[in-house]
C-alpha cells in the first residue's frame, strides 16, 4: 500500500514540474512577442511574475534583453552602427563614450540602472553568489554550451554599459567622446595623491588629466586623497567583467569581425605592468575582481590602489 501511495505522489510531483516548465516557457514565448513589439516593461512584468528561473538560459537571456530594451540598448544598432566607431583600441573608452546608448547625466540614470541590471542578470546566471566573481568560466561550467551565448550577451551589455559609465565619470565630450569635453567639469576620474599624480606624469597619456589638477568627477571622489567606493568599484567591475566576457567572446568566435579587440589584451598588460613597476605592492585583486559586493569588501580604505588603477586604466584608455 506505502507503495502505491508514493507512485501516486512522484507521478503527480513529476506531473507538477511538467506544469510549471510548461508555465515558464509560454511566459518566456509571451515575453519575446512583447519584445517585438518594444513593449519592454510588459515582458519584464511576464517573466518576473514566474519568479527568478536562474539556471533556464532562455528565461534570463529574455529577460535581461527586456531590462536592456527598457534602457534604450539594442544589439542590432551596437552591430549596424556603434561597433564601427571603434578604430583604436588605445583609445577604447573614448570610442565607448560616442556609442549610441552612451549619453548618460547621473548616477541613478534610469537608462544606466535598467543596462546594470540585464548586465547583472547575465553576469550572475547560473544562481551565482552576489559575494563571489562571477566569470565567464563559472557561467560555462553552469550551462555548458548555452552558456557561451550568454557570455556574448555579457560582453555586448558590458561594452554599452561601460560607454556609460565612460560618458558619465570621464566627462566625456557628446561628439567626440573626448574625457574632459563635456560640461560637468572634470578632466579627471579621480583625485589622485602625489604618488599617484607622479605615476600620471611618468604614463604621458592621460589626455585632459594633468597630474596634480585634483580635479576628479564629484561622484568618484568622497575628499583629500579619498574615493567614493561604491562607484569606484562599479568602473573597476564593469572593466574587468568587459575583458572577462571579451576573452570568452573571442575563444568562440569564428569569424574575424572582432580581431582588433585581441590587440586590447596587449595593451591592458602592458598598463598593468607600469602600474606594478610605479608600487610593487599593489594588490593585483583589483586586476580580476568583478563581484561589486566583493569589490567593496576587500578594497573599503586602500584608496590608493584603486587611484593606481584609475590612473593607469581609465586616464589611459580615456583621452
Amino acid at each position: 500500500m506505502n507503495k502505491i501511495i508514493i507512485s501516486v505522489l512522484f507521478v503527480l510531483l513529476l506531473s507538477s514540474c511538467g506544469k510549471k516548465d510548461e508555465k515558464v516557457e509560454n511566459a518566456i514565448l509571451r515575453a519575446n512577442l512583447a519584445l517585438t513589439r518594444g513593449q519592454c516593461q510588459e515582458a519584464i512584468s511576464i517573466l518576473e511574475l514566474e519568479g527568478r528561473q536562474n539556471h533556464n538560459d532562455s528565461y534570463l537571456k529574455t529577460l535581461a534583453s527586456a531590462y536592456a530594451c527598457k534602457s534604450g540598448y539594442s544589439t542590432t544598432v551596437l552591430f549596424g552602427t556603434d561597433l564601427a566607431k571603434i578604430s583604436d583600441v588605445n583609445l577604447l573608452f573614448r570610442e565607448f563614450s560616442t556609442f549610441t546608448t552612451s549619453p548618460n547625466d547621473a548616477v541613478d540614470n534610469v537608462n544606466f540602472t535598467n543596462l546594470q541590471a540585464a548586465l547583472d542578470i547575465i553576469l550572475y546566471a547560473g544562481g551565482l553568489s552576489l559575494t563571489l566573481n562571477p566569470t565567464s568560466d563559472l557561467r560555462l561550467a553552469a550551462f555548458g554550451d548555452k552558456g557561451k551565448d550568454i557570455n556574448s550577451f555579457g560582453f555586448y551589455l558590458s561594452m554599452a554599459q561601460l560607454g556609460k559609465f565612460n560618458y558619465f565619470y570621464g566627462n566625456a565630450s557628446a561628439l567626440t567622446g573626448a574625457k574632459g569635453g563635456g560640461g560637468q567639469g572634470n578632466p579627471c576620474y579621480l583625485d589622485y595623491n602625489a604618488s599617484v599624480d607622479a605615476f600620471l606624469t611618468s604614463i604621458g597619456t592621460t589626455g585632459t588629466c594633468a597630474p596634480g589638477s585634483n580635479s576628479g568627477h564629484t561622484d568618484l571622489v568622497a575628499g583629500a586623497d579619498l574615493v567614493n567606493l561604491q562607484n569606484a568599484c562599479h568602473g573597476i567591475i564593469l572593466f574587468n567583467n568587459f575583458i572577462d566576457t571579451l576573452d570568452s567572446f573571442i575563444n568562440s568566435a569564428t569569424s574575424d569581425e572582432f580581431s582588433d579587440f585581441k590587440l586590447l589584451g596587449t595593451a591592458i598588460e602592458l598598463l598593468k605592468a607600469a602600474i606594478l613597476v610605479a608600487k610593487p605592492t599593489f594588490d593585483t585583486r583589483l586586476f580580476d575582481t568583478t563581484s561589486q559586493a566583493r569589490c567593496e569588501n576587500l578594497f573599503a580604505g586602500n584608496d590608493e590602489d584603486i587611484m593606481y588603477f584609475y590612473a593607469g586604466i581609465f586616464e589611459t584608455l580615456h583621452r
